[in-house]
């Protein structure tokens, strides 16, 4: 084994895997300018509960304005999963081609 083998081995550390090739299916958060954030949008405010309820509208408009929260917040955490599910996808893509180097480099 030469030396750059052995640097480019301890280097890459946990990222070897016994020459396994596997192919990432799914999305990805890959561009052309670096790893973005995530562009998902929040829930602009919580319903805020009044005091006390004085008619039926009242009931009917915050159990409304819950509805849409818990909507929107449902929105949001489906969006937050599917970046996060895309960074995981990159990640396996990033270690496949490491390995398929580290490969290379131990062939020659």
């Amino acid at each position: 084994m030469n030396v750059k083998t052995l640097i480019l081995g301890i280097v890459m550390g946990g990222m070897v895997s016994s020459g396994t090739v596997a192919m990432v299916f799914g999305g990805s958060n890959l561009g052309l300018f670096g790893y973005p954030s995530h562009t998902c949008s929040p829930p602009y405010s919580k319903p805020v509960k009044p005091y006390s309820f004085t008619d039926q509208w009242q009931i009917d408009q915050y159990n409304s304005e819950v509805e849409d929260y818990n909507y929107e917040m449902q929105s949001f955490r489906d969006c937050i999963r599917s970046y996060v599910d895309n960074a995981k996808n990159d990640i396996k893509r990033i270690k496949k081609k490491a390995n398929e180097a580290i490969n290379e480099a131990n062939s020659q």
